[in-house]
C-alpha cells in the first residue's frame, strides 16, 4: 500500500481548497486540514499525519494568498492582456475569450459582441476596454469582463508556432479530406475544433465522444507511449526510452500550445507514462497524487474546476478499476483486446458519470458503447495525425497519403456517433447518487463473475428506460411548463421552472441547429424555423430536416 502514501495529502489539499474557494474564508480550509490530521493521528500514523498536515498548510496557504490577491484586484476601464486558448461562441451569440492580466492570479473571462474576436489566436496581445462584474461561479478569481477586445500585436514564441501549425494542418485537412468527419482529424490531433460543424459537435456531446476532440491526458499518453515503444522496438536502452518519451511530450505541448488545459493534460498524461515505464519504482496512483499536488500548487482554482475533476477521476478510474473489471471479462469469452477496451470504458464512465450528472443533471446511456466501438481507431488517429501535422509543415503534399489512411478511421468514429445518437434513448436525467448506485451494482456484478446476469440486467434496464421513447418518441408541448415571449431578449426573464420557451419573433434566418438555454431548456422559434418537434431523448427535429 506504499503507493497510497501521497493520496491522503492530495485529497486533503483538494478538499481544503474547495472549502477555501467556496466559502472565500480561510478558517474552513484550515479546519479540513486539522480534522484530517487528527483523524490520521487517531489511526496511529504519526508520520503520515505530520506529512499531510505540513503539505496541506503549504498548498492551502499559497492558495489563500492568491485568493486574497484576486479579491483585491482592480483594473482601469482599459487594460492590456493576452489571449489564452481559443475563443468560443456562447449560446447567446457573444464571443467568450479567456485572457491573462498582469497582477490577476487566474484567467479573466471576457465577453464581447465583436465577431472578429473569434480570429484572435492564443497568445495574442490585446487591449480590453470592459467593465468588471462578479462572475457568480466559484474559482480563484470571481470577476468577468464585458466590453471590447482590440488586438495590439501578434502572438510570439511557442504560441505563434502552435498557431501556425494549427492553421497549416487545418488548411491541408480542409483541402484534401471531404465529409463531415474531417473535423475530427485536427480535433483529435491538436484539439482544434474549427472544422467541426455545430451538428457534429452536438453528436459527439450526446454520445460521450467529445473528449476525443480535446487535448487530454489520453492524447499525451498515446504520444509518449508511442515514442517509448518505438525505442523498445529499436532495442534502445531504458534511459533513451525515457528521454524519447519526455522529448515527445515536450514537442507535443509545443505543437498544441501551452494553455492551462493543455498543461493539465500533459501532467495527468505523465501518469499514464509512469504506468508504462516506471511502475516498479512509482505506482500510477502515487504518480497521480503527485500530479494533483503539483497542479493545485500551480493553479489552486483547479480545485473547483469540473474539467480537472473529470481528468483526475478518469485517470484514477482506469488505473484502479480497469484491471479489476477486465479480469472477469476474459473468462467470459471476450477477446483480451475487447475485454480491456470495455473495462476502460466502464471504469472511466463509472467515476466520471457522477460528476457529469452533478454538472448537467443527466448522463449518456450510449457513451460506453460508443467509446468501445471507437477505441481501436482513436489512438491511430492521434499518432497518424501528428505525423501528418509534421509533414504539412514541409513544402509539398507529403501529408496527403497519411490523411488518406486517417480518413476511414475518422469516418468510423463519426458514423458511430451518428448511429448511437439515433438510438431511442441517448441520455437520461439522473442524480449523482443514482449513478453511483447503478455503477456500483454493475461493477459488483462483474467482479463477482456474474457477467451474463449483469449484462442481462443492464439490457433490461436500458429497455425499460427507453420504452417511453420507443412507444412515444415525441413530447407534446402541452405536457410542459411553457413560457411564450415576444423576442429573444426576453428569454432570460422567463420564470423559474419553465420547461419550454417559445419565441414569437420571426426575424432572422432559420437556424441549422436546435436552440437551448444555458440550463438546457429548449427554445422554439415557430415563426422563424417552422414546425419543430421535441423528442424524449432531448433532441429537437425540424420538419424540413435542417436539424
Amino acid at each position: 500500500m506504499s503507493e497510497l502514501r501521497l493520496l491522503p495529502a492530495a485529497l486533503t489539499c483538494w478538499g481544503a481548497l474547495i472549502a477555501l474557494l467556496l466559502t472565500r474564508e480561510s478558517f474552513p480550509a484550515y479546519a479540513v486540514i486539522l480534522a484530517v490530521s487528527v483523524l490520521i493521528l487517531l489511526l496511529r500514523e504519526h508520520g503520515q499525519a505530520l506529512f499531510t498536515g505540513s503539505v496541506g498548510l503549504l498548498v492551502v496557504g499559497a492558495g489563500d494568498v492568491r485568493r486574497r490577491v484576486a479579491e483585491a484586484f482592480s483594473a482601469p476601464p482599459e487594460f492590456p492582456a493576452a489571449v489564452t486558448g481559443a475563443p468560443s461562441v456562447t449560446s447567446s451569440g457573444s464571443v467568450l475569450l479567456e485572457v491573462r492580466v498582469a497582477g490577476y492570479p487566474g484567467l479573466l473571462p471576457v465577453f464581447t459582441e465583436d465577431p472578429e474576436a473569434l480570429e484572435l489566436g492564443s497568445g495574442t496581445p490585446v487591449t480590453v476596454a470592459a467593465g468588471l462584474s462578479p462572475s457568480g461561479r466559484p474559482g480563484l478569481g470571481l470577476l468577468v469582463a464585458n466590453g471590447e477586445v482590440t488586438p495590439v500585436g501578434e502572438p510570439a514564441g511557442v504560441a505563434a508556432f502552435a498557431g501556425a501549425v494549427r492553421r497549416a494542418f487545418a488548411e491541408s485537412v480542409s483541402a484534401h479530406v471531404p465529409g463531415e468527419h474531417r473535423g475530427l482529424i485536427p480535433g483529435m490531433t491538436l484539439g482544434d475544433t474549427s472544422l467541426q460543424s455545430d451538428m457534429s459537435t452536438d453528436l459527439y456531446l450526446q454520445t460521450g465522444l467529445s473528449h476525443l476532440s480535446a487535448v487530454s491526458g489520453a492524447n499525451v499518453a498515446v504520444v509518449t507511449t508511442t515514442a517509448l515503444l518505438l525505442c523498445r522496438a529499436l532495442s534502445l536502452g531504458p534511459r533513451v526510452q525515457v528521454a524519447a518519451a519526455v522529448g515527445a511530450l515536450l514537442a507535443y505541448v509545443c505543437l498544441v500550445g501551452t494553455e492551462p488545459s493543455i498543461l493539465r493534460a500533459a501532467v495527468t498524461g505523465v501518469v499514464g507514462l509512469v504506468a508504462v515505464i516506471a511502475s516498479s519504482r512509482m505506482q500510477p496512483v502515487h504518480a497521480l497524487s503527485v500530479a494533483v499536488l503539483v497542479l493545485l500548487v500551480v493553479d489552486p482554482g483547479l480545485a473547483v474546476d469540473f474539467g480537472f475533476a473529470l481528468s483526475v477521476a478518469a485517470t484514477a478510474g482506469i488505473v484502479a478499476l480497469m484491471p479489476v473489471i477486465a479480469r472477469p471479462l476474459m473468462p467470459a469469452g471476450l477477446p483480451p483486446v475487447l475485454a480491456r477496451a470495455l473495462a476502460v470504458a466502464i471504469a472511466a464512465d463509472a467515476v466520471t458519470m457522477p460528476i457529469i450528472a452533478l454538472m448537467t443533471g443527466e448522463v449518456s446511456l450510449v457513451s460506453v458503447l460508443a467509446n468501445v466501438l471507437v477505441a481501436p481507431a482513436a489512438a491511430p488517429v492521434t499518432v497518424l495525425g501528428l505525423l501528418a501535422t509534421v509533414l504539412s509543415l514541409v513544402p509539398g503534399p507529403w501529408e496527403v497519403p497519411v490523411l488518406w489512411l486517417i480518413t476511414p478511421l475518422t469516418w468510423w468514429i463519426h458514423t458511430v456517433a451518428r448511429v448511437c445518437a439515433a438510438l431511442p434513448l441517448v441520455s437520461v436525467a439522473a442524480a449523482p447518487a443514482t449513478v453511483l448506485l447503478v455503477y456500483g451494482w454493475v461493477i459488483a456484478g462483474l467482479v463477482s463473475r456474474r457477467v451474463l446476469l449483469t449484462t442481462g440486467c443492464v439490457a433490461l434496464g436500458a429497455v425499460w428506460l427507453a420504452w417511453p421513447s420507443i412507444s412515444s418518441p415525441t413530447i407534446d408541448p402541452g405536457e410542459l411548463h411553457t413560457a411564450t415571449v415576444a423576442g429573444e431578449e426576453d428569454v432570460g426573464a422567463v420564470p423559474a421552472g419553465t420547461q419550454l420557451i417559445i419565441v414569437e419573433d420571426a426575424r432572422g434566418e432559420p437556424a441549422d441547429r436546435p436552440t437551448v438555454t444555458r440550463d438546457g431548456v429548449p427554445v422554439l422559434y415557430p415563426n422563424r424555423d417552422g414546425p419543430v418537434t421535441l423528442h424524449r431523448d432531448g433532441t429537437q427535429h425540424a420538419a424540413d430536416g435542417r436539424f
